[in-house]
């Protein structure tokens, strides 16, 4: 039997791994897995239990849905994770020799960001606290049901009272309106549940982490008029107790991480849309940066809708604590590289790379890693990788006018080891198309890199519609992942062509920092010279047949085209931006956001000049404006005016708001309206098609 074409539907089929987390003798792992559930329409996600060389597997059943945070206890005979079990979101512990697990924490808020004392005595967390009081709990009467109660009224009096606020940051999206509720630090005795807090105050804290001793907490922490999601400064607090000392003080930090000797502090610090990895002693002081030999950001930065929810990742040691370990977002791939605490020897090591990308990693301090990753061809994958040093390569800066040398890297070191078998026996259903790189040259003689997506089941000597593709951010990246809505397309008969404009990330500070000042201008050149591109290269393209979608700085993208080009057939602008003085006032990353990106221009004259509301009289190509509701980050009014405008012209345009989603539908929205939305789109563009698809050349049905 032949395979099929892919279909919405199979967002119910596909297993998302993370978060792999190695016992301290290196046997073990867990790991979380997380899937979409059609009948409750949310995620669950379970922890898996493997040894390390793929024997053994299983599923650490709890009766919770979201069942994450996983970290081992000193001894490695317990597991320690956050599930929402009963109370909400507490601390359980799970003894590996006879699969038992019990509640330890009771916090009326929950509790995230657990770690280990390295005694094994305590476990320290984050709990969100009521700034006028100290940490509360649910008293040891009162019943789950009771509890579950008292949550849902606490929600209920939040949404039904009036609010009031007065920090320029005051929302988030995906998580909506601030509360009066600060994140802080607390202790948590193993033993008896009983805890102590160590952090108080008016601002949160956030990435705690224990010194080898353990006699200090270091985390982040932002202050009044800062974006609790880009942090702030790195501080400790004495794990007895006591006063809070400032360690770094010059740029938004994040992830602190202490070496195994207790020394040193490694943390990231973002500049210029770049994260770099900085060291300072672990008493504070001068700062020094590991990273400079890397010019590109030490984060994952590429785009896909094959991910739940990304983790965070700290600065990885060595046991020597002679090396410090990163994710770095390169040219489309994600790959772990090793930076050396030796100042004469600042050569960066790529550890881990190849055509994919990399969401999270596990490292034992010697030379194994558990790794979870997606490529072109499978949506997620968890494995051991063993490094080699004649397996690694040293990385080598390109110039953004160098020709890309490579276009193709194979995944190395060469031999891992599964440990799940996460979207296996799906893709022997499906047909997967993998997409060919190619690159060109654009403004300024800067070298840029683009995808095609085949149509599925083509057919030699056919043209086929094409669909252009456009990321957000803009400092995002498309790379060498897995994803779902392009092979939807696909499976339509779609060829799909997405392209890296400057502006996106991993291919240097320069390129990143490019569309500064200038959205809409070389960014825009650089995605038409794509699209011209490939129209040249490729010859199964319909360049008579082309549209166009982009997601948040996507969606301004497309709002930008169609007010200064008619050559799209139809266009789908999601999660957009039309007006950046609304914007301004409205993001819940803005001003600051805003500032960044036109270089401190906020006059109205020149954010007026950059919206394409300011253009709307010029729209002539049929639109779709897809909108989520609860959208903090690019507010729904962006869409509203710029429908409107059009509407009040006589335009051809329709507007699709989805309900209970925020700026996350593509990656984490309820599955429904992942669904939903995917329909939305290929029903838009398919019925606004000049020549319709001929019948059975992308069909959905197995063949005998």
């Amino acid at each position: 039997m032949s395979n099929r074409t892919t279909i919405p539907e199979d967002l119910y089929k596909f297993e998302w791994p993370s978060s792999p987390t190695l016992s301290p003798d290196g046997q073990l792992a867990i790991y979380e897995k997380t899937i979409a559930c059609l009948e409750n329409n949310n995620y669950e996600t379970q922890l898996y239990l493997t040894d390390t060389k793929g024997n053994s597997r299983r599923i650490l059943k709890n009766s919770g849905t979201s069942n994450v945070e996983p970290i081992w206890s000193p001894d490695g005979k317990t597991v320690a994770f956050v599930s929402n079990a009963v109370y909400g979101r507490q601390v359980w512990l799970l003894n590996i020799k006879d699969d038992e697990t019990y509640c330890l924490t009771r916090f009326r808020h929950g509790i995230s960001s657990i770690i280990w004392s390295p005694n094994g005595k305590k476990i320290y967390g984050v709990v969100p606290v009521d700034a006028e009081k100290e940490a509360e709990v649910f008293t040891e009467n009162q019943s789950v049901d009771d509890a579950n109660n008292e949550i849902l009224q606490i929600h209920k009096e939040w949404d039904e009272s009036a609010k009031r606020f007065n920090r320029l940051y005051y929302k988030n999206d995906g998580i909506g309106l601030q509360t009066s509720l600060i994140r802080q630090i607390v202790a948590i005795d193993v033993s008896t549940g009983a805890f102590e807090q160590l952090t108080r105050g008016t601002n949160d804290v956030f990435e705690p982490t224990v010194s080898a001793d353990g006699r200090y907490i270091a985390f982040s922490s932002n202050r009044e008029n800062e974006i609790k999601q880009f942090c702030g400064q790195i501080y400790r607090v004495p794990t007895s107790g006591g006063e809070v000392d400032l360690l770094y003080d010059h740029l938004p930090s994040s992830s602190p991480s202490y070496s195994p000797d207790g020394k040193w502090l490694a943390f990231f610090v973002t500049e210029s849309c770049q994260k770099r990895l900085l060291v300072i002693n672990a008493n504070g002081g001068e700062a020094r940066c590991l990273s400079e030999q890397y010019p590109d950001t030490l984060c994952d930065m590429n785009f896909t809708d094959m991910r739940y929810l990304k983790s965070p990742l700290r600065p990885q040691w060595s046991k020597n604590s002679q090396y410090v370990y990163a994710l770095g977002t390169r040219e489309g791939r994600n790959e772990i590289i090793r930076l050396s605490m030796d100042p004469f020897q600042n050569q960066v090591v790529v550890i881990i790379g190849g055509d994919r990308t990399i969401f999270h990693y596990a490292y034992d301090g010697d030379k194994t890693f558990v790794v979870a990753y997606s490529t072109v061809n499978h949506p997620g994958k968890i494995a051991v990788i063993k490094v080699d040093e004649s397996d690694t390569i040293e990385f080598q800066h390109r110039d953004p006018k160098e020709e890309f040398s490579i276009t193709s890297v194979p995944l190395f070191p060469e031999v891992e080891v599964r440990l799940d078998d996460c979207n296996d026996q799906l893709l022997t259903e499906l047909i997967v198309v993998e997409p060919e790189t190619f690159s060109y040259q654009s403004e300024d003689d800067w070298q840029i890199q683009g995808f095609v997506l085949k149509p599925a089941n083509m057919e030699a000597g056919r043209k086929y519609p094409v669909l252009l593709d456009i990321h957000g951010g803009p400092h995002s990246s498309y790379g060498f992942s897995y994803f779902h809505q392009m092979q939807l397309f696909a499976a339509h008969g779609y060829a799909v062509i997405y392209i890296n404009p400057r502006g996106s990330s991993g291919f240097g500070k320069e390129f990143t920092n490019a569309v500064h000042g200038d959205y809409g201008g070389k960014d825009m050149t650089d995605i038409l010279n794509g699209l011209d591109k490939a129209l040249r290269q490729f010859d199964y393209l319909d360049g008579n047949q082309v549209a166009v979608n982009g997601i948040s700085y996507g969606g301004f993208m497309v709002n930008w085209l169609v007010t200064h080009t008619n050559r799209f057939f139809a266009a789908v602008s999601e999660g957009c931006i039309s007006n950046w003085v609304s914007m301004y006032g409205t993001s819940d990353i803005s001003p600051l956001f805003v500032e960044q990106e036109f270089q401190g221009k906020t006059d109205f004259e020149t954010l007026l000049k950059f919206s394409p509301l300011s253009y709307v009289d010029q729209v002539k190509t049929p639109l779709m404006l897809l909108h989520s509701e609860n959208d903090l980050r690019c507010p729904i009014e962006q869409a509203e005016q710029f429908y409107s405008h059009i509407k009040r012209r006589g335009g051809e345009v329709e507007f699709v708001r989805m309900p209970n989603a925020s700026h996350g539908l593509l990656a984490y929205g309820e599955p429904r309206l992942r669904v939903e939305r995917l329909n939305a789109m290929i029903n838009f563009i398919n019925t606004r098609l000049l020549k319709p698809i001929k019948a059975g050349a992308c069909t959905n049905e197995r063949g005998g």
